[in-house]
């Protein structure tokens, strides 16, 4: 879980199955110390993991991702640059304790990612 170290959460209005979140990215954070050394970017898997961690604290379980239908990464996220992005997401259960979910990863007019993926409670 990303939440409360590479990220925060500093916003939140959650309907009823979706949620507008805005959360702040720590550029201090040791994943960003690698990745990379200098001009640091957010790794695609964190962003994913990001909308997971997201889902889990809006519905106070933990969940894990299952099944990844479709990701597409349209622009990177430069921590120093867009330190607060929001997470758009709209949720459907699909079973008990089983989730399909979208989430749009924006900030201002750039959308950085559209991730579509199943989740399950732990």
């Amino acid at each position: 879980m990303l939440l409360q170290d590479f990220f925060k959460i500093i916003n939140t209005d959650i309907a009823d199955s979706s949620a507008l979140v805005e959360v702040e990215l720590n550029p201090q954070h040791a994943i960003f110390q690698g990745h990379f050394p200098g001009q640091p970017i957010t790794p695609g898997v964190c962003v994913t993991q990001m909308a997971v961690d997201i889902f889990s604290h809006i519905q106070q379980q933990e969940y894990t991702l299952t099944q990844a239908k479709s990701i597409k990464f349209t622009h990177i996220i430069k921590p120093k640059e867009n330190p607060r992005v929001h997470y758009q997401l709209n949720w459907e259960q699909v079973a008990e304790q089983q989730y399909q979910m979208k989430a749009l990863v924006y900030h201002e007019d750039t959308t950085f990612a559209k991730i579509n993926i199943t989740v399950d409670s732990l």
